[in-house]
């Protein structure tokens, strides 16, 4: 099983200044942005590109100030009220709004003369590039809200590089954040707040303080340094993280594993790690310990925590140290879910992409590549934006600056977001191994004369869950070539030297024109139509559902003449709704032309009107010979739901069958005449 960290534990230091009005908390590789308000993506912030943010300074070859700006809570800086502040494009924020000096573009040792009293500072990093903006938003409700105010885009001396920091202030507590969010390079940057000319609190590494986060463009590898007004206390225990296994095949036992952080001055030389489960408590008592001021101290409780049946067990644990000044940071809760069964799990790769984007020849490279080295268990989607082939559902969905930074990227298991193609490998390992609580089926019905395509996707939980699940379906098709220019593919790659060669998808791209012409691609994995819609069908899965149960949803649409069903596929999935993630995926068979009109034996034909149907449907038996007959209905499970002999006369024998009280999904019905026997799928809706 795979394991998971509720919050990744943080090495900790505090400054040691005496009589200090800031000491810091370093959060190296949280994996979070402080407090978990702030989820959007960190993308180039252009103006336009996310409303939701406001440019507070843009780029400038000189350093500047920006306009005063007004904040949206009441903050006190240094134990004094503050109402507004400023920004440069050098890195600092300053409380102090007549400063006219401006910081330069260099690191810098803090304390230093060309800062402001009363600032925040990131010195070493520029805004003089065309994206390269100061932005801010605030994240959160009152009483507990935080500005942040991100260098976003922004670069170094070496123009090459791109670097993202946020300073961060937070109502009621009066804390700041600095966070390190993104980059390409390793670089050097002077961070921490500056109390006057004498005075200052640098992050340890400054003025060559290194950053930690990675190119992803989501919290998922951020770091943060959390300052607080105040000086250190005695006795304070954190448990900052717990490991435990998320899923487990019943019976089964697993041991709590963590970290304790010392936040006091003093050695921590006694603990008892409890937990509780199903109302009783179990204690781990630990002595003889010297965990000294600023480090960690990793456990395994010796009780392991047994989880007899398939269901969902809420799991609270804690730190006890005698004397702790705080005990607001002492618990963590999580939950074990039992598996009556081992689910298979499949990864779900989302591709954006364009006939007009240059670079995405790169993205069809790699999804061909992946398609082929994991077939079966990744399944790939091309969602394409802005030209013949766009959906515009699937695209107004994911032409989302918090999910995509560009063309082309993609999502896996919408968990991992903004992966670059050739990352898509990586990605996939990554997401395989994580544990689904339910298998995935799915299966279409296709009318060749009215086109309409009727697809069932169902769920089968191996648990007891409670939750915003969704089922949904998308329309794939392969093999798609174009009949006009609005096909031809960009290609930035043709004729380049300098890369290593790009070769796949039907093309050497190095030595194809520019545009490749329509008649020369072929188009595959094409998204034609997410039928839930991005979010999943609401309503398809019931808010509580039961381990060994399936739970199925029909998804019905008409297909263009345009699209070829001889090369569709349909896609099944199963998604989280609060968590915006992907539990599961499953791909049909190639193809969905299996049209069900009327079927022929030598003793009889039949058919059913209508078909998909509600209340009832029509069937309709044409014997030969006077002959007896069975009905049977079956749902996808085997379980027997309708059942009825007759005393058929030659010829057409209409009968209508109730559906009444018959879930959403599909069916079996099999028509038995004397040993011949015919069976078609039926739709109940």
């Amino acid at each position: 099983m795979k394991k998971f960290n509720l919050l990744i534990a943080a090495f900790i230091f505090f400054t040691t200044a005496v009589n200090a009005q800031y000491y810091y908390v370093p959060y190296q590789n949280a994996g979070i942005n402080p407090g978990g308000l702030n989820s959007d993506g960190e993308f180039p912030f252009a103006a336009g590109l996310d409303p939701s943010w406001t440019v507070v300074q843009g780029p400038s070859v000189t350093p500047v100030w920006s306009p005063l700006v007004t904040l949206p809570f009441a903050f006190n800086f240094n134990g004094a009220p503050v109402t507004q502040c400023k920004v440069s494009n050098s890195g600092v924020l300053t409380f102090n709004t007549s400063a006219v000096t401006v910081p330069g573009f260099l690191t810098a040792t803090l304390p230093n003369a060309n800062v402001p009293d009363n600032s925040v500072c990131v010195l070493g990093i520029r805004g003089t590039q065309t994206n390269d903006n100061v932005v801010s938003k605030t994240f959160g409700v009152a009483p507990n809200r935080q500005f942040w105010c991100m260098f976003s885009s922004f670069s170094t001396s070496n123009a090459s590089v791109w670097t993202y920091w946020s300073i961060v202030l937070e109502e009621s507590t009066n804390n700041i954040y600095i966070v390190d969010q993104r980059h390409n390079f390793n670089i050097n940057v002077s961070a921490g707040i500056q109390l006057n000319a004498t005075t200052a609190f640098p992050i340890v590494g400054s003025p060559t303080l290194n950053p930690i986060a990675g190119t992803d463009a989501t919290p998922v590898d951020n770091s943060y340094y959390q300052y607080i007004y105040g000086t250190q206390v005695a006795i304070q225990s954190k448990l900052s993280s717990i490991i435990l296994d998320k899923y487990l095949i019943v019976p089964g036992q697993v041991f709590i594993e963590g970290s304790v952080l010392n936040l006091g001055a003093t050695p921590i030389t006694n603990m008892d790690i409890k937990y509780e489960s199903n109302g009783t408590v179990y204690t781990s008592s630990i002595s003889g310990l010297n965990v000294i001021s600023n480090t960690s101290y990793s456990f395994i409780h010796n009780t392991p925590l047994s989880i007899p049946v398939a269901a969902a067990y809420p799991v609270k644990i804690w730190v006890d140290v005698i004397g702790d000044a705080d005990h607001s940071d002492d618990t963590l809760n999580a939950v074990v879910t039992g598996l009556s069964f081992q689910t298979t799990k499949r990864v779900l790769i989302e591709e954006a992409t364009g006939t007009w984007c240059g670079w995405c020849p790169r993205g069809a490279v790699y999804t061909e590549q992946i398609d082929t080295v994991h077939l079966g268990s990744a399944i790939v989607v091309a969602v394409h934006n802005s030209d013949p082939m766009t959906d515009a559902v699937y695209d107004g969905a994911m032409n989302n600056p918090n999910l995509i930074g560009g063309y082309p990227s993609g999502l896996v298991d919408r968990v991992d977001l903004d992966v670059d193609p050739t990352n898509f490998g990586a990605s996939y390992i990554n997401r395989i191994n994580d544990v689904s609580p339910a298998d995935v089926g799915v299966s279409a019905y296709f009318n060749s004369v009215s086109r309409q395509v009727d697809v069932v996707v169902s769920a089968t939980f191996a648990a007891e869950l409670t939750g915003n699940y969704r089922l949904n379906a998308i329309l794939v098709e392969d093999n798609v070539i174009g009949t006009n220019a609005g096909y031809n593919q960009a290609n930035y790659y043709s004729f380049q030297t300098n890369n290593q060669p790009l070769v796949g998808a039907g093309h050497n791209w190095q030595t194809e024109t520019d545009p490749v012409p329509f008649s020369s691609m072929v188009y595959n994995f094409v998204g034609r139509n997410i039928m839930g819609g991005f979010d999943g069908q609401a309503g398809s899965v019931p808010s509580t559902v039961t381990s060994g149960t399936t739970y199925s949803y029909t998804f019905s649409t008409t297909i263009p003449v345009t699209w070829n069903a001889n090369n569709m596929r349909v896609i099944g999935m199963l998604q989280d709704a609060d968590l915006s993630s992907v539990l599961n995926v499953n791909r049909g068979a190639y193809g969905i032309t299996t049209s069900v009109n009327e079927l022929i034996s030598d003793a009889f034909s039949m058919s059913m009107y209508p078909n998909p149907a509600s209340q009832f449907t029509q069937l309709e038996v044409n014997l030969k010979n006077s002959s007896k007959y069975i009905i049977e209905m079956f749902d996808m499970l085997g379980k027997t739901v309708y059942s009825q002999q007759f005393n058929g006369s030659t010829g057409k024998n209409v009968l209508n069958i109730p559906l009444n009280g018959l879930d959403a999904g599909m069916y079996l019905v099999k028509v038995n005449v004397n040993g011949s026997v015919l069976t078609s799928r039926l739709i109940v809706k």
